[in-house]
């Protein structure tokens, strides 16, 4: 009997475009973004949710309405224009079916295009253009829940005063009051992008529920103190209920790599008519030139006939058959509804364990998937996407009338609040689910002088708003004026123009519309305070006419918003609070400026280990990540231990190697002795070098190993310090170090944490046990994750350096199916639950061989553990990076069954050969590997699952090799060396910038 399962998914739709409204006379390539959101995705999702609703569908969902999209779906003179798109839509289909008659492979396309645009014209007429109204009867339904977005979509972390942030949220909820007729429960905060100066003006607005990225939740520092749980939403100290994206849900739908709109059998976005006609043969041109840009600039007609087809095409692109797209949504839909209930599970047993290791009850509340979209992506960027999503909701309806131990509902998050409203009170950090999970993307160099003139414009415009509090002492032109000037600020503040600076798009539009809209705000304020030019009917009454007539946006917005609210209701930060975060955004833009300058840093790095002296992946993580460094233009020294038959100083691919020799005592010391002769030796190193005018910018210590010698150097230097947990002694302890010396290793990790200015961490989960063990503020510490080289694959003639792998690869025979293991040996690694899965494996498959490699404490109890197993388990020992690739390569099958894992650096190196993975479901290895996706994930510690997964890797290589690919693909986006290089000297850079004052540095001269 299957356990019982009981929770909740919670679609969020978040409905977004710009406000692109022109008075030009012709379409502009900017509104046709509005029109083909209405024809891509809002009209057929209005098309499915009736559908269902018709079929008695049992489904919720949370739908965010931008106030700019209100706007332009309520705007007559774009009603008109939509209207005209779609009929031409509909002609130039219908164009289609004539052109491509008897095509085989585009003819049926082209029937399915003319009937589309059909319906969806035909549609629009039956709303009357107004889907406004439609929305609204959908939230009548009780099915679809609507909440607001910030007025302007600006990202309000980075808005400078509290009353301007004010004023976004409280005239989208007017807004939102004069379209719907009632307040929204909710908000979708732009980008995500979370500030604790919200919360006042959320309690105070009625906003009682919005959405914060996953790593936002996992940092959130609770009271009373304790681990924010997975699938249940917090409650902030404004009392409002923050849910958390869920990022495995998230992944399977918005991944370019591995996501389901990658499917080969998918539509392809980029293949468009509009463009692939009329390059050569003057009559298409003419055929298609009506359908494109007045200027004859080439657009996405919506027409395309090919389809994603992969990488194997070499770039080709196979025909598009919407009948096979169609059974893969509904494939990838069924999927997707299995990892919800998969993953429920998951969450409910870990609530169970998280409540018996408190001491507390299980907890009573059903855990919640909150999956937030951007709804644009559903017909538009993926054209599948909104018949995805209507199998997944009729899907999940009816596996709760199939199955009375599956209750896996759909809900809206102002449903579930309510129903379930959190106890948990918790401070959640600054936060996005942008790149880097910060303001990256919003605070680039190429976009640096933005933000400096919103928050010049925004105090000009408070001044003037307090300084003119009662409306009726002035005159009605003056109020419109003010009125249009804030109007003409919240357009400037639109997150969507930096965005598209990052993007490197349309990015002279971008630049226009901030620039246009500051100006226009300084030509109003400027006028408004020349009061006799106010009363005459001369330039400055025409410009204001002109602007209102170009915005006709947000028509209750009153300047007064920038004045009128209380700040005594503030609850979340106080003034000084507030300046203190702009002074370190200030930082952060500066450090990202230099940081694409290419000024280059003087790097000191200090570990243990490095090749050739490798004890775990410490070594390798330090090597890859100081040649990347080096690469970069950066100047590397790296102190270390000695290694046999290497120099004690060597340039070694641009980093500077310095190896050192400890010296022993007469008398056999302890390990923690050796490890305090080793601090000493560093420090000598590090003053003989400071003597020879060798200097640095920054301090990188990896490990409790290197904590004295990195407290002196930050002392002796006056450096800040960088520190990298890569493990701790309560994780490899499965949080029991009872032992003296364990004792003594977490004190000198919590010493190394407190005296670094910031840390880093290679995972989310060492993250949240770093801040969890050593109390540390959440915005200390770091997650930059390690990476892995592009794998070589060995040549055939390559002969193996050690023996003993070079005896198990002869003495496989060709039915032989190898399995492999490497890491060290020891007992978190979980080697002794692979030997006792094998010998379920072997039942099966008695041709399996498992080959072990590494060393280790418990190599010894390991290999009496297999004895019993005969040549079907072969030990290796240690072996070196060459050795690594080619039992890789021979192996079929690639185990890491650890029971604490802070990373898994050899899961990496396993996806970039192209090995299957399996892995066990802890630490980082949960993070790295997409269960089904990617690689399989087994519980940790649970032999017969473990050996169940072998078993069908072997049963269906082919199925293990899809995930491979995927996992290849992961590695070459996600984990290059290239990227964590460049995240790593960004946090360089912030300390460097913030704790000292930085050099002028000059690209033309090379010098400070």
């Amino acid at each position: 009997m299957s356990e019982a399962v009981h929770g909740y998914v919670a679609f969020v739709l978040h409905a977004h475009i710009p406000y692109v409204r022109q008075t030009e006379e012709h379409v502009t390539l900017e509104e046709r973004w509005f029109f083909e959101a209405v024809v891509d995705s809002y009209l057929p999702l209005i098309d499915m949710l009736d559908r269902l609703l018709k079929d008695g569908i049992r489904f919720r969902l949370t739908l965010s309405l931008s106030p700019p999209l209100l706007a332009m779906l309520a705007d007559p003179l774009l009603q008109q224009r939509l209207r005209k798109q779609l009929a031409s839509l509909r002609e130039l289909a219908q164009r289609e079916v004539f052109r491509l008659w008897g095509d085989p492979e585009f003819a049926p396309t082209a029937i399915h295009y003319a009937d589309r645009y059909r319906r969806l014209a035909e549609l629009y007429d039956r709303l009357g253009g107004d889907l406004i109204g439609n929305f609204r009867s959908l939230r009548d339904t009780g099915c679809v829940e609507l909440i607001t977005c910030a007025a302007t979509h600006a990202f309000l972390p980075l808005v400078k005063n509290d009353a301007a942030l004010r004023a976004q949220l409280e005239a989208a909820v007017v807004e939102f009051r004069r379209h719907f007729g009632a307040d929204p429960a909710g908000i979708w905060l732009p980008e995500c992008g979370y500030t604790p100066a919200v919360e006042p003006h959320l309690q105070a607005l009625g906003l009682r529920h919005f959405v914060v990225d996953a790593h936002a939740h996992a940092q959130a520092m609770t009271t009373p103190q304790a681990k924010a749980r997975a699938g249940a939403p917090l409650r902030t100290r404004g009392g409002a209920c923050a849910f958390a994206r869920d990022p495995e849900a998230g992944a399977q739908v918005w991944s370019a790599a591995s996501g389901y709109p990658s499917d080969a059998d998918y539509r392809e976005y980029y293949r468009d008519i509009g463009f692939d006609l009329g390059h050569e043969d003057p009559a298409e041109w003419d055929y298609i030139k009506p359908y494109v840009l007045p200027d004859g600039q080439r657009i996405h007609t919506g027409l395309k006939y090919h389809r994603v087809t992969g990488p194997a095409a070499g770039g080709a692109k196979a025909p598009y058959h919407p009948a096979r797209a169609a059974h893969k949504a509904q494939h990838h839909a069924e999927h997707f509804i299995a990892a919800r209930v998969a993953q429920l599970r998951s969450l409910a047993r870990e609530g169970e364990a998280q409540s018996a290791a408190a001491g507390t009850p299980r907890p009573a509340e059903p855990p919640v998937i909150v999956c937030p979209y951007d709804a644009e992506l559903f017909g538009h960027w993926w054209y599948e996407g909104p018949q995805w999503l209507e199998a997944v909701l009729r899907g999940l309806d009816a596996a709760r009338s199939d199955n009375p131990d599956v209750v896996v509902s759909t809900t809206t998050l102002g449903a579930y609040a309510a129903a379930h409203a959190p106890t948990t009170e918790a401070e959640l950090p600054v936060s996005s689910w942008g790149r880097g999970g910060y303001a990256e993307v919003w605070l680039q160099p190429h976009s640096q002088w933005v933000h400096p003139q919103l928050h010049a414009a925004e105090d000009r415009m408070l001044r003037i708003a307090r300084k003119h509090p009662d409306p009726s002492a002035l005159t009605s032109l003056q109020q419109r004026a003010l009125n249009q000037a804030a109007r003409e600020l919240m357009l400037a503040q639109s997150s969507d123009w930096t965005f598209i600076l990052d993007a490197g798009t349309v990015t002279d539009y971008a630049s226009r519309r901030i620039r246009t809209h500051l100006e226009q705000l300084h030509l109003l304020l400027d006028g408004f305070e020349d009061i006799p030019s106010i009363h005459t009917e001369g330039t400055f009454p025409d410009l204001l006419k002109r602007l209102e007539q170009q915005t006709p946006f947000l028509p209750l917005l009153s300047y007064q918003l920038f004045n009128h609210f209380d700040e005594s209701v503030q609850l979340a930060v106080t003034r000084s609070d507030r300046f203190s975060y702009l002074d370190s955004m200030t930082v952060l833009r500066y450090a990202t400026s230099l940081a694409a300058s290419g000024m280059p840093l003087r790097i000191l790095m200090l570990a243990w280990e490095y090749p050739p002296r490798i004890i775990g992946g410490l070594a390798r993580a330090v090597c890859d990540l100081s040649k990347q460094l080096a690469a970069s233009g950066h100047t590397v020294h790296v102190i270390t231990c000695h290694a046999p038959d290497c120099p004690e100083y060597e340039l070694s691919e641009g980093v500077h190697v310095h190896r050192v020799q400890v010296l022993q005592s007469i008398q056999p010391i302890g390990f923690l002795d050796w490890v305090f002769q080793m601090n000493l030796a560093f420090t000598d190193t590090i003053q003989r070098l400071s003597q020879q005018n060798v200097t640095f910018h920054v301090i990188h210590a990896h490990d409790w190993l290197v904590y004295y010698a990195a407290k002196e150097s930050k002392q002796l230097l006056g450096l800040p310090l960088v520190a990298t947990i890569h493990a701790t002694e309560f994780g490899r302890n499965q949080g029991k170090p009872e032992s003296d010396i364990g004792q003594r290793i977490h004190h000198l990790e919590a010493k190394l944490t407190t005296e670094a200015d910031r840390v880093i961490a290679c995972s989310q989960f060492m993250l949240e046990e770093v801040l969890q063990l050593f109390a540390l503020p959440a915005d200390k510490v770091s997650r930059i994750p390690n990476g892995v080289l592009p794998y070589r694959k060995p040549e055939p003639y390559v002969q193996t350096v050690n023996p003993l792998l070079s005896t198990a690869l002869q003495d496989a025979g060709v039915e032989d199916r190898i399995i492999c293991f490497l890491g060290r040996l020891v007992h978190e690694k979980g080697v002794h639950l692979l030997i006792s899965a094998m010998r379920l494996v072997l039942k099966r498959f008695p041709q399996a061989k498992l080959i072990i490699a590494g060393t280790g404490p418990a190599q010894e109890s390991l290999q009496m553990l297999a004895a019993g197993l005969g040549n079907r388990v072969y030990f290796t020992g240690f072996l070196d990076d060459s050795d690594k690739q080619l039992l890789l390569d021979a192996a079929e099958l690639c185990v890491i069954p650890s029971l604490y894992e802070p990373f898994g650096l050899v899961a990496l190196e396993a996806m970039a050969s192209r090995t299957p993975l399996i892995v066990s479901d802890v630490g980082g290895l949960a993070e790295i590997i997409a269960n089904g996706i990617d690689g399989r994930r087994v519980p940790a510690g649970d032999v017969s699952a473990l050996a169940w997964e072998i078993a069908a890797c072997l049963e269906q290589p082919e199925l293990a090799l899809r995930l491979a690919d995927a996992a290849l693909a992961k590695i070459r986006t996600t984990y290059d060396w290239q990227e964590i290089g460049t995240s790593t000297a960004e946090v360089y850079y912030r300390l460097v910038f913030d704790l000292r004052q930085v050099q002028v540095y000059s690209s033309k001269t090379g010098k400070y």
